[in-house]
């Protein structure tokens, strides 16, 4: 039995574009992740006779994620709503218009374990903007843009989501790594 670890602290965050199963574009590198809470969405049923629950039935049927971030990242708005991004010497814009389509893409996430020694990849290969992005401002708060996903199944090579714990620290690629250590 492996040495139990406990872990602390969102190290590392990134998002790809999903183009097909186990194909993605290049990993961005999100700036000051601050939250990845991951949420199995599970579907059920009971079976009750002669007063008692005879059967249980539960299912993934889905994955929900909720990110969040310290800095207005026009890049990760650009993966993440599918619009257009136009980058000049004086200024960034970036445009939605009504015949954009939100994309999928593959998020990953890396927390450290205690001591340092190892690494707690989540890995959600095929997820979308399932509701609303948020960009709060308020007076003497730093502006903190959060978003929630609903990741499907992706096919039978990484399904709805991958939990992968590396023995040493390793460097978070998308797709996971299958080997330890930075490169």
């Amino acid at each position: 039995m492996a040495t139990q670890t406990f872990h602390r602290g969102l190290r590392d965050l990134r998002i790809s574009s999903w183009t097909s199963e186990n194909s993605y574009g290049t990993a961005y590198d999100v700036l000051g992740a601050r939250e990845m809470t991951v949420e199995w969405v599970m579907t059920s049923d009971m079976l009750e006779g002669d007063d008692v629950v005879l059967d249980r039935y539960s299912k993934v049927t889905s994955v929900t994620l909720r990110l969040s971030q310290a800095s207005v990242d026009l890049n990760v708005l650009d993966l993440l709503m599918g619009g257009t991004l136009v980058s000049n010497a004086s200024y960034e814009d970036f445009f939605i218009g009504e015949t954009d389509e939100v994309p999928y893409v593959a998020i990953a996430g890396r927390v450290v374990g205690s001591g340092g020694g190892s690494d707690l990849h989540l890995f959600i290969p095929k997820a979308k903007l399932s509701g609303n992005l948020q960009y709060q401002a308020q007076l003497n708060q730093y502006l903190i843009p959060g978003a929630e996903f609903q990741g499907v199944h992706e096919g039978d090579i990484n399904g709805m989501m991958r939990v992968r714990k590396f023995t040493a620290l390793t460097g978070l690629e998308i797709p996971l790594r299958t080997s330890t250590g930075f490169s």
